[in-house]
């Protein structure tokens, strides 16, 4: 299990190397949610309201 824990943690390292590729390929998170993944702008908020508050 210690081999797969590194899959599980949220590393800067990580998150950066994530929001730079986004940036490289799509130019900004809203773009690669929407285009990339098929997240309308709805669904996006309904996410935000829920996991922001």
């Amino acid at each position: 299990m210690e081999l797969l824990s590194p899959l599980f943690d949220a590393r800067a390292e990580y998150l950066d190397a994530a929001f730079e590729t986004i940036a490289l390929t799509w130019g900004d998170t809203d773009t690669y949610l929407e285009r990339g993944l098929g997240v309308s702008p709805q669904t996006r908020e309904r996410l935000r309201e829920r996991l922001l508050d």
